[in-house]
């Protein structure tokens, strides 16, 4: 009778022990900041996520005449893009933005900052220097 009585227990609490780490393993899963491949260089931005819950920078050195091809894949999520100069008034703001691609010309040489933020984001970002 004893030992049924601890085997109980036992099982009781390795039950409830696995519902708790299930669950904590959960939610971290889904507050997690960013799950995803991001490369960048001087002349591109390339980002895939699973999971955007945060923003990421990158700066590229642009020359007037030259323009930035964005593409665009928004999966799932609320994604917003900004690309500005220095602490000038930006030359593209995009919020909540949709699956698309496009252009942004620079008409002034300089260091331009390129901001993607994601709130339950899942998708796809790349932005490629185009010669002038």
């Amino acid at each position: 009778m004893r030992k049924q009585k601890y085997e109980i227990k036992r099982y009781v609490l390795t039950t409830v022990t696995v519902l708790i780490v299930s669950t904590l393993l959960c939610a971290c899963a889904q507050g997690a900041a960013f799950n995803g491949n991001m490369t960048r260089d001087k002349d591109h931005f390339d980002m895939t996520f699973e999971i955007l819950n945060t923003s990421y920078s990158h700066e590229l050195e642009m020359k007037e005449g030259e323009a930035l091809e964005v593409t665009v894949d928004v999966e799932s999520g609320d994604l917003s893009l900004l690309i500005q100069k220095d602490d000038d008034k930006p030359i593209y703001q995009g919020n909540r933005i949709e699956s698309a691609k496009f252009q942004v010309g620079i008409e002034a040489e300089g260091t331009y900052t390129l901001t993607v933020i994601g709130k339950r984001a899942r998708g796809h970002v790349i932005v490629n220097r185009v010669g002038g």
